[in-house]
């Protein structure tokens, strides 16, 4: 539930250091486009910009000069910059402008000013292709790109860490570490990319953001249009993680969020790890988002939010939030044709107080909103809340016969299963109950003590099944907490688990990573990090058909800018099939997956054998 944006104004790691490379666009250097370089280490007299022998040694020489279609801008990797980039200029469609890194070493460093509002700024620009750069600093916004007329096309970040976003007062919601954001109702942006960025550690609101701003209430006719947010990772932001707002065609795909909702008293907002909001065909597929929390209600992982139409939340990992897993909302507008599929939900609810009001998955509308449409199938839910709370809520306004619940399968150890008003159909469930006494289903104003009663009275649960067992054979995402108690995070310690995959991968000849590898990398980063201390072991042996690739300074910077701290990496002759395997120390295998293995596959997988991961130490191996 969020509250609206019509107040907004806006014009203006922990060592997961993750980070890839997008492909782009290569026309701009087949276009005659020029070639400006600039080394903020050297010492020497500053030179004329335009060969490495002779570069810019200051961002102010960058900001003075307008750039044209097809030029490109290179900061010299190791080097340090203080100030914002704020180059004039924009590209075309056959030549964007392109903003990047030369030489060898790590990304090149720019770090705002104590007084500046951002450390990188376009403002009315367009066609830029921006990445290979670590960008801290700024009171506001690390990366800020808005305007107030017109489209403007063409905005792909790739490869960037964002960080270290310190301001004053938080004031709205489109702070923060990302901003893509229009400033005015006569602008908006299509052809928008982040792909690969890492941002984290602020006190203002938002991870990533694109749309959003001071745009009336209802929200204007002009939406941002085709954008993705893929491969990047947020963490330790005050309000939302990662979120599309006001967007047509958009999707945040294979990327994470946590520590996310950190605000410890509410001002202007209650957030959550990844959603949308008036999103039309938005799709949010293979992420994973954990730790979670907010200072009202929400915190959740991801949820679908008023005003969205053809939303979809697809095969995404949340786990270990203080509100709910999924939800779906409606309030003022209609939400239509909603899906929450193939989901995996663990360990959710650790707030009692929103475990009872939220549940896992929670269907709520107000403000005479309503839901016309809605899936919610084949997810997987384990709940364990600390007091007796339902895993699934329905509150919402629905259309009659257009919502369903099916085919979900939970394991509770509450006994309060469903809390719903008769607006969804119920059937095909699986409920498996861990505890004594009697299981109860709340439809309607009636209590059912058993499925049985619930299928002869309202006909519900059509084809669903139930199963009771002793509290002692709770499955803890797979394992049985007997035998939990008697293999403790010393003894996986000692066991030993190992992680493998073979990805082969391709680079360009600008040293861009393919993006099949690169989501393979964000997901085994994220679970290196989180069972490191456990014992796991992570191998990835990249592959490719072409061996010179590994000799070359692209594929070093690559895996400088990967930061793979705690995965040992292996290089290998040939394209062969992508496959990731786990398995014991002594060889024994207990998963195998060919081709991506997503956090769901992965999740489960490590929860059965390894439990819940080591929070309080993740990114020590990182930190080393």
């Amino acid at each position: 539930m969020k509250q609206s944006y019509k107040h907004v104004a806006l014009l203006a790691a922990l060592g997961f250091c993750f980070t890839g490379v997008a492909q782009t666009n290569d026309v701009h250097k087949t276009n005659g486009g020029r070639q400006f370089y600039l080394d903020c280490g050297s010492t020497g007299s500053s030179g004329t910009g335009i060969s490495e022998q002779s570069p810019w040694n200051s961002l102010e020489q960058l900001n003075s000069f307008s750039f044209a279609p097809g030029d490109t801008i290179s900061l010299k990797r190791g080097t340090v910059c203080h100030g914002t980039v704020a180059p004039k200029g924009s590209g075309s469609e056959s030549a964007p402008i392109r903003l990047t890194a030369y030489g060898e070493g790590p990304r090149p460093r720019v770090i705002a000013e104590a007084s500046a509002q951002q450390s990188l700024r376009l403002f009315n620009q367009e066609y830029w292709d921006i990445d290979s750069l670590d960008l801290s600093g700024g009171t506001i916004h690390g990366v800020f790109v808005s305007g107030d007329k017109g489209v403007l096309h063409h905005i792909h970040l790739s490869n960037l860490a964002v960080h270290d976003v310190i301001g004053g007062e938080l004031k709205h919601k489109e702070s923060g570490l990302v901003a893509i954001t229009p400033g005015s109702v006569n602008q908006h942006f299509d052809d928008v990319v982040v792909d690969g960025v890492t941002a984290w550690n602020t006190n203002q609101w938002v991870g990533i953001i694109v749309g959003g701003g001071d745009l009336g209430y209802p929200p204007e006719r002009d939406w941002n249009t085709n954008v993705e947010i893929r491969n990047s990772a947020i963490h330790d932001v005050q309000g939302d993680g990662i979120v599309l707002f006001r967007v047509i065609h958009g999707r945040i795909d294979s990327s994470l969020a946590w520590n996310t909702g950190m605000q410890v008293t509410e001002t202007i907002g209650t957030p959550n790890a990844i959603w949308t909001w008036m999103c039309d065909d938005c799709t949010v597929q293979d992420n994973e988002a954990y730790l979670t929390d907010s200072p009202g209600v929400d915190g959740g992982a991801y949820d679908i939010d008023y005003g969205n139409t053809k939303n979809s939340v697809i095969d995404n990992y949340g786990h270990d939030t203080q509100g709910y897993c999924v939800a779906v909302f409606g309030a003022g507008f209609v939400t239509r044709e909603s899906e929450v599929r193939g989901n995996l939900c663990i360990n959710n609810g650790r707030s009692p107080r929103m475990a009872k009001y939220q549940g896992a998955i929670f269907l709520l509308s107000w403000n005479g909103g309503s839901i016309d449409g809605l899936t919610v199938e084949n997810n997987t839910v384990y709940w364990s809340p600390f007091e007796n709370s339902p895993a699934f809520v329905n509150k919402a306004a629905i259309k009659g016969g257009s919502a369903a619940f099916r085919d979900n399968t939970i394991y509770s150890t509450s006994p309060w299963l469903v809390d719903s008003n008769t607006s969804s159909l119920l059937a095909q469930n699986h409920y498996s109950y861990y505890g004594g006494g009697t299981a109860k289903w709340r439809y309607g104003t009636k209590e059912f003590g058993s499925l049985q009663e619930l299928q002869n009275g309202p006909k519900q649960e059509t084809g669903s099944r139930f199963v009771q067992q002793p509290l002692q054979e709770w499955l803890v995402a797979g394992e049985s907490s007997a035998r939990s108690a008697q293999r403790p995070a010393q003894m996986e310690m000692r066991e030993g688990w190992k992680l493998e995959s073979v990805l082969p991968f391709s680079l360009d000849a600008r040293g861009v990573i393919d993006d099949a590898a690169l989501q393979q990398l964000t997901i085994l980063k994220s679970v290196s990090q989180q069972y490191y201390p456990q014992g796991l072991q992570v191998t990835v042996r990249l592959t490719s058909s072409d061996a010179r690739v590994f000799q070359s300074e692209h594929f070093r910077n690559a895996l400088i800018d990967l930061d793979l701290k705690g995965i040992m990496v292996l290089k290998g002759a040939g394209t062969g099939q992508e496959r990731t395997t786990l398995s014991k120390l002594d060889g024994t295998s207990v998963g195998q997956w060919d081709g991506f293995a997503g956090p769901v596959k992965l999740g489960l997988a490590l929860r059965r054998a390894m439990g819940e991961p080591a929070y309080a130490q993740m990114g020590v191996k990182a930190n080393e």
